[in-house]
């Protein structure tokens, strides 16, 4: 997820959070993405900002507002995805990707779908929204692949593939994906079997909240 934040909170205090008082949270100025907030507070303190309840998020809003900032901040808290096939695919050439470069980027953090771009490149996209499709036929040691002209979503597609083929297109290695690209003739994106690895937050973030020193 890309922006810009200002501000970062660290946490201190044990992490046993049965046996700990409220944790101590510390404010840094400093400029970073969500990855150099977490090495610095692991570094410096205990960790990026954990929230546990109302009181602690209280004591977090006075710690940014001791500090002078009235913007965002980053915290401790973030997105853990897995992509996975349609079919349920999870043997050799299950973790193949063929991202875009600034793919997967997960924009409004609501792109769980997977389309396949008219250079075989691959872009994670809502999956609410209507485009072309391709499904396989046969195994995946043999598969067929089957172009749908028809735009669908991503989930109205699945239906379409299992009922009249096997399911989406489950891509595991070059040569099926440069089989799919062949059959991109028009320049037209198409679904392919992949939905929602790891994601985190990311961006530049000024300020963080931190642990004990």
């Amino acid at each position: 997820m890309e922006g810009i934040f200002i501000g970062v909170l660290c946490l201190s205090g044990c992490l046993t959070f049965s046996t700990c008082l409220l944790h101590q949270y510390h404010f840094v100025s400093d400029v970073m993405n969500w990855t150099e907030a977490q090495s610095y507070c692991r570094e410096k303190y205990t960790d990026l900002a954990t929230i546990e309840n109302t009181e602690e998020m209280k004591k977090l809003k006075d710690t940014v507002s001791a500090a002078g900032n009235s913007s965002e901040v980053w915290i401790g808290l973030y997105s853990h995805i897995d992509w996975k096939w349609s079919d349920g695919f999870n043997q050799s050439g299950a973790e193949y990707r063929n991202w875009l470069t600034i793919e997967p980027n997960n924009v409004d953090a609501n792109e769980f779908c997977v389309l396949k771009a008219w250079n075989g490149r691959w872009n994670d996209d809502h999956c609410k929204k209507h485009h072309r499709f391709f499904c396989y036929n046969g195994t995946l040691e043999d598969s067929d692949f089957v172009p749908v002209t028809t735009a669908k979503t991503w989930s109205e597609a699945q239906r379409h593939c299992r009922e009249h083929y096997t399911d989406l297109a489950t891509v595991t290695n070059d040569t099926d994906n440069n089989k799919i690209q062949n059959l991109m003739t028009d320049g037209n994106w198409g679904w392919i079997a992949a939905v929602k690895t790891l994601v985190k937050m990311k961006g530049e973030a000024r300020g963080l909240l931190c642990g004990p020193e």
